[in-house]
């Protein structure tokens, strides 16, 4: 059975999973913006859990996005750094695609709603249909209490939010049946999608591959200096 990495960084949740077949054998994951630090010690301490040698994995699986541009920037750079220096296969998994996936996992047969918060009202929203097709890609949505029934379209309801964001869009859009499914980035949501990458052979190219921010990150300059700084 494949032994894979994974690794989730594309929210503020810092995540890592070791799975085998489609078992997760090992987790550490926290909250906050912390990846840059906890990223590394978390698969030292998985792989040490499991009793694991890093040239044993099979692949190493990474969240691409949408989602925080520093937290993508670090959690793609890790995998790169793996799969290249351990010479095994990166698998490439869309954030809304893992929360989509581990949604109909939990609660089959309905419609999913996979949002990543973007700030104030924004979400990165994904709509997919309950055999787990994307109907509407990720893309920037300003949630308000009108335009809920046209991008939600024929959806039968209710449509189950995931993601960070899905508190929000639960709330603005229950009128439209949206609940909060209640599931968030996790590394473990990757095992499903990148065992089915490895059976089927669908590596990413490591030197072609970057985050799907959606839309340029903000680049701000910070209060009392005049120097620009990278919002994440």
């Amino acid at each position: 059975m494949a032994l894979i990495l994974h690794i989730e960084t594309a929210t503020a949740v810092c995540s890592a999973a070791l799975s085998r077949g489609a078992d997760v054998v090992a987790i550490r994951e926290t909250e906050g913006l912390v990846h840059g630090e906890m990223l590394a010690v978390f698969i030292r301490d998985i792989l040490v859990e499991a009793g694991c040698r890093p040239s044993e994995l099979d692949a190493v699986s990474v969240s691409t996005g949408p989602g925080s541009y520093t937290g993508l920037r670090v959690g793609l750079s890790t995998a790169k750094g793996l799969a290249f220096g351990l010479d095994i296969p990166l698998l490439a998994i869309p954030t809304t695609e893992a929360l989509a996936l581990a949604t109909a996992a939990a609660r089959p047969g309905h419609w999913v709603l996979a949002c990543i918060d973007a700030r104030r009202q924004e979400v990165y929203a994904a709509l997919f249909a309950p055999d787990g097709g994307c109907i509407r890609a990720a893309t920037p949505v300003i949630l308000n209490e009108t335009d809920g029934v046209e991008w939600l379209g024929e959806a039968v309801r209710p449509v189950l939010a995931c993601g960070d964001g899905a508190a929000k869009a639960a709330h603005l859009w229950s009128g439209y049946g949206v609940e909060d499914a209640r599931i968030r980035c996790s590394a473990r949501h990757l095992t499903a999608p990148a065992l089915m990458r490895w059976e089927a052979g669908q590596w990413a190219d490591l030197d072609q591959l970057e985050p799907d921010y959606v839309k340029p990150a903000r680049v701000t300059t910070p209060s009392g200096s005049s120097f620009p700084g990278t919002r994440s």
